[in-house]
């Protein structure tokens, strides 16, 4: 999870706004930071190939619609994120925040957790999501269903097993287009 809140201040929490776990640790007490979705206690973790991000002391106990993350999904989120920021800094007219892991209460049955979300003032929203794992065109569907029921738009970046020419020729039927996430690793 790379967002926690504040309990003091309702306020979120991005873990890449900081350098390291410790930065947020001497910032934030145990037991301040809480989970957005079921507001038990996080805490900052660094762990190597993973993005500095949050975990739950005990486990989550939301039953918003969301699914275990993958340090290339985690890095996915993050480089969206910077990419959107970029795009936004070279449209100074447009009015919008960026926001990571952007809880829709009202979204599908149970709510869902969007990747990156791009909150305009006027209320609009952009979806970008980020699919590594396999997923069906069933699910595919039924996710996007769910975005455009509460008016948002959404983009869909695929990568790993998720990025099956089912997926991408449904997807640029749809969208007409659809991104990319490719990952080389190295070894430093």
């Amino acid at each position: 999870m790379l967002v926690a809140i504040d309990k003091k201040s309702a306020e979120r929490i991005k873990a890449v706004g900081y350098k390291t776990a410790h930065a947020i640790r001497s910032k934030f007490p145990l037991g301040e930071l809480v989970c957005p979705f079921c507001d038990e206690i996080v805490f900052p973790r660094e762990r190597q190939g993973f993005v500095l991000h949050f975990v739950h002391q005990h486990p989550c106990t939301s039953n918003i619609a969301r699914h275990p993350e993958s340090p290339e999904h985690e890095q996915g989120k993050f480089e969206l994120a910077r990419f959107l920021s970029q795009q936004i800094k070279d449209h100074p007219n447009e009015s919008a925040k960026i926001e990571v892991e952007y809880r829709l209460s009202k979204c599908g049955e149970n709510g869902r957790v969007a990747d990156v979300a791009l909150v305009y003032q006027n209320g609009n929203l952009l979806i970008c999501e980020c699919q590594l794992a396999k997923i069906t065109l069933d699910e595919l569907e039924q996710r996007t269903r769910d975005y455009y029921a509460i008016g948002a738009d959404v983009l869909w970046f695929l990568g790993k097993d998720a990025d099956t020419l089912e997926n991408r020729t449904w997807l640029r039927s749809m969208f007409g287009s659809v991104g990319s996430l490719q990952f080389i690793y190295t070894s430093s």
